[in-house]
């Protein structure tokens, strides 16, 4: 059994719990020869959470996906709704990565063939780094399907064997969620209301920041293969995806730069321009507050925005987005 695969796994309340046990998972093979993972080794996911709230609260497709990682988990569907007129879902998930977007986009798909599913990708420089796989990925047959063998064998042989090497506890069932998927309350909520305020967060960030290992960079990487990959699904549904560099608070940004840490998102910039060649991709730089008329006090950390400046982030991206969001 691999640690990384536990750590997706082990990263809101009893509320959804509840929501985990009422809607459920039933393992089915998708195909002849699917998987039937067994009943005690099937290990939670936020992305499973995701997918259940969307079966059970949504009877027609979504028009417009939020998905990203941590930072883009309070993108509020229901203001969304409000502003674009459009059916608006969350499904951003902590860690996210390119394989998940794929997972779900194909969901999509299967579930409503003939929806038109407009995309807003919440990116930084990290999300185009493997990990591996999501659990819902390997488990669940509403995703594995779109996955060759090949690797769905090599990472479910890093699962649990034994209900003694499953998680004893998952750090997502502590949150709490709309029934559309935005994150309405998590670790970083309590911790404000408990008396942290935003400068101590933002110097335990910069600390961390500073003395932190920093991600190699891999020129040919299986999540940057997928993203491509579903930016041409998008594509062939006529679907322009709209990706927004993600804010980034401006004393962490005087920091960086301070210290020439700007490099992997400068390389990021770069890699989107040379996609845009060849892609149909809108890219939107609001790594500035000033990109987005956000507020430097909505923040909870230095990269994670408060729900004021998600919903200034939607804003702009409504404005400067053009036919994509058509």
């Amino acid at each position: 059994m691999h640690s990384s695969i536990l750590r997706l796994a082990v990263t809101v309340t009893a509320a959804a719990a509840v929501i985990l046990g009422a809607v459920g998972f039933a393992a089915a093979p998708a195909r002849a020869g699917g998987y039937d993972p067994p009943a005690g080794l099937i290990v939670k996911s936020e992305l499973r959470l995701k997918a259940n709230l969307i079966r059970k609260n949504l009877a027609r497709s979504p028009q417009l996906v939020f998905f990203g990682g941590s930072r883009s988990q309070r993108f509020d569907p229901a203001f969304a709704r409000r502003t674009t007129g459009l059916r608006s879902v969350n499904i951003a998930e902590s860690n996210a990565r390119p394989e998940a977007a794929w997972g779900m986009l194909n969901w999509f798909y299967a579930k409503w063939p003939d929806a038109k599913v407009r995309w807003v990708w919440g990116m930084q420089a990290g999300m185009l780094r493997d990990l591996d796989l999501d659990p819902a990925l390997l488990q669940d047959s509403r995703f594995y399907p779109y996955f060759p063998d090949d690797l769905l064998a090599h990472q479910r042989a890093l699962l649990p064997d034994t209900t003694a090497e499953m998680p004893r506890m998952y750090g997502f069932l502590r949150n709490k969620y709309s029934n559309l998927g935005m994150c309405v309350q998590n670790v970083y909520d309590k911790r404000f209301a408990q008396g942290l305020t935003l400068n101590a967060s933002l110097d335990a960030y910069i600390a961390r920041m500073l003395h932190g290992s920093r991600g190699a960079d891999s020129e040919v990487t299986r999540a940057r293969s997928y993203f491509e990959k579903t930016v041409a699904l998008l594509n062939e549904h006529g679907t322009t995806p709209v990706i927004v560099l993600m804010p980034i608070h401006p004393r962490v940004l005087r920091v960086m730069r301070a210290h020439d840490m700007g490099g992997e998102r400068e390389r990021l910039r770069q890699y989107l321009a040379e996609l845009g060649q060849t892609a149909q991709i809108k890219v939107l730089d609001l790594t500035t507050i000033t990109s987005f008329n956000g507020r430097a006090d909505w923040f909870y950390d230095g990269v994670h925005i408060t729900r004021g400046n998600a919903n200034r982030v939607i804003l702009t991206v409504k404005r400067k987005a053009g036919d994509s969001l058509k």
